[in-house]
């Protein structure tokens, strides 16, 4: 049984009526609005979502070609997938509501009221219905179609038949009969009489009392259904359901229905849908998953499972012993029996006793006499009490793990050894075994990855690539070519050609911790956690040993409490945490009890039962119905897609992925989601792609057209025109860049040609200064010779005279040596001067250079 009440998206917990569409889905009227479901999902249709609507509450369905016609205070709507149509019943509907529906075979309907009154909506317009014309006052209880021309119309004052080829309406039962429900299958048509009882309407419309009223206490006549084998089903008003069956009437409880009334139900195959009062929608089905039936371990907080040699289970719980079920019979021990403690961790078998390991030690019973017959603790032989796992391998060793690095072993001759494992193994907790096909050795452990033995001697030591919370190791699987899976706290760990992969949450896993890896013996695993079972086929398996993409979704199947697990939450940290019995029924340790997988193989050869189907795009607060493809409004940026997987046995075993672009390869992942959200596509056409994988296989692709509209700055045409608008200013801008350029560059030229004419002008002026000094020198060289040198010159030529022409100077009053010392002086002054103008000359060569 699965409730699907206002905790899991229901607006409301009463339900006032529930009708399945022609798409398949099932829709619920509460007063909060409608509701449908498609097995996984909940969609409310209410007047904040759905504006259209003119009333949130809708009390009534009717079933038609064309959907479900819902009826409210004063109007009536037609939904079949999504709201189709809206009918304001305002006018006919005043002071009363309507209490039937039908169509009337050319495009309108036949409307009744609860004053008996029907009228004929056409055309957007309501008339009286021109034969209806009861010979007394009555009230309409309800309209049942059962051709395309005849309408039967429930009444306080009998049932009438409406022909609508004909246009008449007769009588056909006794006015005192009060048909409060009419209801039929496809061969047999029925009716609740009102204090009366069920009778069947023949073909004349003779009516045969199948149920008296007496035989009818407790049953809620709206809820009136006859299924297939002409078995009628009816809501009871406190238990659950009542059953009508060759004349017999029982009661099918359901606790979680007590005190709680089924107002309606709907039966399909071995599914019954309930809608009651107070508990939401409730869905009954057949359970895949089985839950052990003794009462001793219902509710149990079950933890090693382990089937002996004889065939008999023996199933360790957390705190209530240990029981045993063999053919039909449960026993059970506790420490008042003798086991050193009520809670068991691991349970194995060799040379026909059973070991029992707990943490206060291992429990020795006789598996014939079901006596204990001893013990074995650290007094004698463990190196803890606290014992992980036993195990027998196919040397007929039986292998007990413990704390504190303890890995010992009983041998084929019953002596018992202990494992001698380095000093750093000396605080290891080990937890769980495997044999291997090449009877090797692997055991488990806490934080120190795993240990690989061969003939009992220690060969190696793996760490896995987990952090040290990840790092446990539940439990070990070796597929068919000899890789190795884990099964531990951080995913699910693959050991392929030396190298580690890890399968974690974002790749498909339901749950961070896994607790168990088994397979079915033909096509996939079964792997246990904290959510539930996840089923992986072989194949999908497959492609994660090869796919480098670190963005790789596993298809997998979900089971949990919806498919009948007595609870969704597995158990872990035992040994073994599953197994595979002798007829290859797998079991499952639950926190509530035990889950048994009866059949483990899926039935691919079965019919599929679901339907996917496209629903609608919403744009802003606009929900638009999704037909064969779906256009994208000019300058819309983002948008939804929504779509529905229609199955109501078990929609959790699909996987989903999508793409955008047909031509891509990579598929993304759907999660839980129904619906796609799409942000920034450019104007085109698209192709979104939904594949649907079933147990691993592709069973369908569905395929939606998106077109994308441009802006008419978008368009073609404007991005041709903007292109050659931007030529043409790229011309321009090049050409005027080009002037600027010229110019910039005569600019340059110009200033740099002045810049040297200016250069020129202050050398020349610089030069003309230099020359006017130079000038000036001269004239000074040139006035020395003319004063300096004319002086000391003529003194010096009138002595030479005097000396030349005189012999005797007594005239002049000097002696002739007087005048030659005056002459050398004379020319030594001439000769300073000459080397004075000779150092100006000087001068001027050197500033010349």
């Amino acid at each position: 049984m699965e409730i699907w009440d206002n905790t899991k998206g229901m607006p409301q917990n009463t339900i006032f009526a529930m009708e399945k569409d022609n798409f398949g889905f099932l829709w619920a009227a509460t007063e909060e609005g409608l509701v449908r479901f498609d097995g996984k999902t909940l969609k409310v249709f209410s007047q904040d979502s759905y504006p259209e609507m003119l009333e949130q509450t809708y009390y009534t369905f009717f079933k038609t070609k064309g959907g479900i016609w819902a009826s409210g205070d004063r109007s009536i709507i037609l939904i079949d997938k999504t709201i189709k149509t809206v009918i304001d019943c305002s006018e006919i509907a005043d002071k009363t509501w309507i209490r039937g529906i039908a169509e009337n075979g050319k495009g309108g309907l036949l409307i009744g009221n609860q004053k008996g009154e029907i009228f004929s909506w056409d055309q957007g317009t309501f008339s009286p219905l021109s034969f209806w014309n009861p010979s007394i006052r009555l009230e309409i209880l309800g309209f049942h179609s059962i051709e395309n021309s005849i309408i039967l119309v429930g009444t306080t004052q009998g049932i009438y038949e409406l022909n609508l080829e004909t246009a008449q309406s007769k009588l056909i039962t006794a006015q005192d009969f009060s048909a409060l429900k009419i209801f039929s299958n496809a061969n047999s048509l029925y009716v609740y009489g009102q204090e009366k009882g069920i009778f069947r309407i023949e073909m004349d419309y003779r009516l045969e009392k199948v149920y008296s009223f007496e035989q009818l206490d407790g049953v809620n006549p709206s809820s009136l259904i006859v299924d297939s084998d002409n078995t009628i089903w009816a809501g009871s008003l406190e238990n659950g359901l009542i059953k009508m069956s060759d004349g017999k009437v029982d009661e099918v409880i359901f606790p979680e229905l007590h005190s709680y009334t089924v107002r309606k139900i709907i039966k399909k195959d071995d599914n019954v849908y309930l809608g009651t009062v107070g508990k939401g929608l409730t869905v009954v089905r057949p359970a895949k998953i089985k839950q052990l039936t003794a009462e001793a371990l219902k509710q149990k907080n079950i933890k090693p499972i382990y089937q002996a040699g004889d065939s008999s289970i023996w199933i360790g719980t957390k705190s209530d012993g240990l029981f045993q079920l063999k053919n039909g019979v449960v026993n059970s021990w506790t420490d008042q029996d003798g086991l050193l403690q009520n809670r068991v961790n691991t349970i194995g078998s060799a040379n026909g006793k059973v070991y029992v390991g707990s943490t206060s030690g291992v429990t020795i019973i006789d598996q014939k006499s079901g006596k204990v017959t001893g013990y074995l603790t650290q007094e004698n032989g463990l190196l803890s009490n606290y014992v992980g796992a036993i195990f027998r391998d196919s040397k007929n060793w039986l292998w007990i793990l413990t704390r504190k690095g303890g890995i010992h072993y009983f041998d084929e001759k019953g002596n018992f050894n202990q494992i001698e494992l380095p000093e750093n193994y000396s605080n290891t907790i080990f937890i769980s075994i495997l044999e291997l096909k090449n009877k090797q050795v692997l055991v488990g452990s806490i934080n120190h990855g795993f240990l690989r033995f061969e003939n009992n001697q220690l060969v190696e030591n793996e760490i896995l690539p987990l952090t040290p919370g990840e790092d446990v190791i539940y439990s070990f699987y070796e597929d068919a070519a000899g890789d190795l899976w884990f099964a531990t706290h951080g995913g699910i760990v693959l050991l392929y050609q030396g190298e580690f992969k890890v399968l974690r949450k974002r790749h498909g896993l339901k749950s961070r911790s896994v607790f168990s890896i088994i397979h079915d013996g033909n096509v996939g695993v079964w792997v246990t956690h904290n959510f539930g079972i996840q089923y992986f086929p072989d194949s999908e398996l497959e492609k994660f040993k090869l796919d480098t993409d670190e963005d790789f979704h596993i298809a997998t199947s979900f089971y949990s409490e919806s498919q009948g697990m007595p609870n969704s939450e597995a158990n872990g940290l035992i040994f073994p945490s599953t197994i595979k019995d002798n007829m290859g029924r797998i079991w499952i340790p639950t926190v509530e009890g035990v889950g048994i997988i009866q059949d483990p193989l899926p039935k691919e050869e079965l019919p599929k039962d679901f339907l996917f189907i496209w629903d609608n795009l919403q744009i802003g607060d606009q929900k638009i119905d999704i037909q064969d493809e779906i256009l994208i409004p000019q300058g819309v940026g983002m948008f939804q897609v929504s779509f529905s997987l229609i199955d109501f046995e078990n929609p959790n075993q699909y996987s989903l992925f999508y793409r955008i672009n047909s031509k891509s390869e990579q598929w993304q992942p759907i999660k839980d989601q129904r619906f796609l959200n799409f942000t920034g596509l450019k104007p085109g056409d698209y192709t979104l792609q939904i594949k649907i994988h079933l147990h691993g296989n592709l069973e369908e692709i569905h395929t939606l057209p998106i077109r994308v509209k441009a802006i008419w700055f978008e368009s073609i045409a404007f991005k041709i025109l903007a292109l050659l608008a931007f030529g043409i200013l790229i011309y321009f801008v090049m050409k005027h860049y080009s002037h600027i350029r010229l110019k910039r560059k005569l600019e340059r030229m110009v200033s740099l040609r002045t810049a040297e004419l200016s250069k020129a002008n202050r050398q020349l002026k610089k030069a003309f200064s230099e020359i006017e000094n130079k000038n000036k020198v001269l004239l000074d060289i040139t006035w020395n010779q003319s004063h300096l040198v004319r002086a000391p010159l003529t003194k010096a030529m009138g002595i030479a005279e005097v000396l030349n022409n005189y012999t005797t100077y007594q005239e002049i009053g000097l002696s002739k040596e007087e005048l030659e010392k005056e002459l050398l002086e004379t020319l030594e002054l001439l000769d300073q001067v000459v080397r004075e103008t000779h150092a100006m000359s000087e001068n001027i060569k050197n500033n010349e250079r």
